[in-house]
């Protein structure tokens, strides 16, 4: 008896299967900065070098970014609808 062989066609499969996609959420998002900050906020600056002085700095900057405009973000979402109703409310 012969085996029958199957052969598939990659070829004419949907691309989205082949795409695998992962998102990050934003309290993920959030939490990333807060622990950055946190990792870093206790190391004593007085016995390091000047670039990593700055490195702190930097992490604690980008952290900071990240977590305003995560939450900048939420606000215009969450209060969108009603800043167009009090526009709307003082017209009349």
């Amino acid at each position: 008896m012969e085996e029958d062989l199957i052969i598939k066609d990659e070829a004419n499969e949907p691309l989205e299967d082949a795409i695998e996609f992962e998102t990050t959420s934003r309290s993920e998002y959030i939490s990333s900065a807060y622990y950055a900050i946190a990792a870093v906020s206790e190391i004593d600056t007085e016995l390091m070098q000047p670039r990593d002085k700055k490195r702190k700095k930097e992490i604690i900057r980008k952290s900071l970014r990240i977590i305003d405009n995560i939450i900048s973000e939420l606000y215009g979402e969450l209060f969108e609808a009603e800043d167009d109703l009090d526009y709307e409310e003082d017209d009349l």
